[in-house]
């Protein structure tokens, strides 16, 4: 089976990072069926993958058992730790619609699931491992305006190549004046590497 994100293991203290050519670090948020995680093994990186859905993580864990290039964790993410429900829209248990965010659309609950900050994973857990992150991809319906807020004002961007975020305005009543603030902070802080509705 993949490894699993446990927030409690210290950073590895072993790796000579000078004799060690680090291969391209991902961030799949909202992995789903494992897209962008089969492009960056196939580029002979690793993935860090977050799948709250329960259907879709046992799915995952099928496809990578045994695949050490695979950190898989069955959680949603947000700019905090806590427990929420996980809910389902019209178009089943496995839509890429399903999330943790209430909004204006029709939504029933699956389970419960674990959520946690991924602002502090990344910063106490997985770039204290690598010199550098290649790509952070984030498709979490809605919880995307949270997430990047906390990444701007703690300048985790700078440590990132490329972050693509698509962005899901239009599950708020208030989308409009979400969408402008993030589109203003990310000029504000000039991160040119945000990527925002990059399907």
């Amino acid at each position: 089976m993949p490894n699993s994100i446990d927030i409690n293991l210290h950073p590895n203290s072993n790796l000579d990072e000078h004799k060690i050519i680090q291969p391209p670090v991902c961030i799949d948020c909202g992995a789903h069926a494992g897209l962008i995680t089969d492009i960056i093994l196939f580029c002979g990186g690793m993935s860090y993958a977050f799948e709250p859905n329960i259907y879709l993580y046992n799915i995952l864990q099928s496809k990578y058992d045994n695949n050490q290039n695979v950190i898989l964790s069955q959680t949603a993410v947000s700019n905090k730790f806590h427990k929420t429900e996980f809910l389902m829209d019209c178009g089943g248990i496995f839509s890429q619609g399903n999330r943790i965010v209430e909004s204006i659309d029709s939504t029933y609950g699956m389970h419960e699931v674990q959520v946690v900050d991924l602002s502090k994973i990344i910063e106490k857990y997985i770039l204290p491992k690598h010199k550098r992150i290649y790509f952070l991809k984030l498709d979490v319906e809605g919880a995307e305006f949270d997430i990047m807020d906390s990444i701007l004002q703690k300048g985790l961007y700078k440590h990132i190549d490329y972050i693509a975020c698509e962005t899901h305005e239009r599950f708020f009543s208030d989308g409009e004046a979400k969408i402008k603030k993030l589109r203003d902070s990310i000029k504000s802080h000039r991160a040119d590497n945000v990527l925002l509705d990059w399907i």
